[in-house]
């Protein structure tokens, strides 16, 4: 049980650090591949994930849309609760992907770390959360901890560089607050879907998550790419099919390689997430998510020769991070001193740490 539960971190571990530190290289101007148009590699990623996740329930033998009941299936939950919970998961994963252009990891980890408190801001606003003072101050040392983490007192010495650092901090705190809004609507799906179908005990997989709102998160991906970063043919030209400013079958095909491995990734640290979240205590899992955010830290530094800046950088981080753990913590005990069983599906809605469609 623990050897199965130490595997299953380590690779959770392995593709969440591999996927960010590949996503940096892909799109850093300054490193690797520099593809200018992560919107659309994000969106083509969502379609392979949709292929991947049919071809595992095909595998499986689910059949996800037996499992939807004639509410759930409704056109008016699929506008209300689908489509808003998959175009919030694209833009959280489309906002990301952009500010690895503009920001290093190491702040970019830290900073997505504060949408636990878009969580509780957007859980007050639908009444999925209940306002205590407590979040209220959870919410604003969290805050706190960001702006010291992002602050630079050597910024005004370069007013290119600082633009650009202001700007992929934007976009990370508008993927953070798309995620917190995400996450609101995955409680409102899980209450909706309980109280509508009580005579169905069976539980949605994170697979099968991903075959329902993967196409809607590809297809509002690609409409935003070609309005916005028109990739068409420029792509072909790009760093991504090139070897040596040239195209051939051997470039074409790594090129497609490149784009697909993410996908897989995403794919296996899915069910490494469902397989801890399956094993694993709760308070266990805030504890991992914790590790693993200090341990991108130290791979941006160790692999993309990222540093932070000056205490108050430090300070930032370390307060973010006993922030989210203390968060975690409050969550459990309050649960616990309820009484309210933690299973596996009430956890997806509770930890924010594992998001399921990148699942971060």
């Amino acid at each position: 049980m623990i050897s199965t539960l130490l595997i299953l971190i380590g690779g959770w571990y392995a593709c969440s650090i591999t996927l960010s530190i590949y996503n940096k290289w892909m799109f850093d101007p300054d490193l690797g591949l520099s593809v200018p148009y992560p919107i659309l590699v994000t969106s083509l990623h969502q379609w392979l994930l949709w292929l991947i996740s049919w071809a595992y329930l095909k595998a499986k033998g689910i059949q996800p849309s037996e499992n939807i009941s004639a509410d759930e299936s409704s056109w008016k939950f699929f506008w209300k609760y689908i489509v808003p919970t998959a175009l919030a998961s694209a833009g959280d994963i489309g906002f990301s992907n952009v500010s690895f252009k503009f920001v290093a990891l190491s702040v970019y980890t830290i900073v997505k770390s504060s949408s636990i408190a878009f969580v509780l801001l957007f859980g007050c606003l639908f009444k999925t959360e209940k306002f205590r003072w407590t979040l209220m101050a959870i919410v604003l040392v969290m805050f706190i901890g960001v702006a010291m983490m992002i602050y630079d007192p050597n910024m005004g010495g370069n007013s290119a560089s600082s633009d650009h650092k202001v700007l992929g901090v934007l976009l990370v705190l508008s993927s953070s607050a798309l995620s917190g809004l995400r996450w609101v609507y995955t409680q409102l799906i899980l209450r909706k879907g309980d109280s509508s179908s009580p005579a169905d005990n069976g539980k949605k997989t994170p697979v099968e998550t991903i075959y329902r709102v993967a196409p809607i998160m590809g297809l509002a991906l690609l409409v935003t790419s070609l309005g916005v970063e028109r990739p068409f043919p420029d792509i072909f030209h790009s760093h991504l099919f090139l070897i040596d400013e040239q195209a051939n079958f051997g470039s074409v095909a790594r090129g497609m390689l490149l784009l697909g491995f993410p996908g897989v990734l995403v794919f296996l640290m899915t069910l490494c997430e469902f397989g801890i979240l399956q094993r694993a205590h709760v308070l266990t899992l805030s504890v991992a998510g914790v590790v693993k955010e200090l341990l991108t830290i130290a791979a941006s530094m160790l692999i993309l020769r990222e540093k932070l800046v000056g205490l108050r950088n430090w300070l930032g981080m370390i307060i973010i991070l006993l922030d989210v753990f203390y968060y975690n913590a409050f969550r459990y005990n309050e649960r616990r001193s309820a009484a309210i069983p933690l299973d596996d599906q009430e956890a997806d809605a509770f930890i924010p740490e594992f998001e399921l469609q990148r699942t971060e």
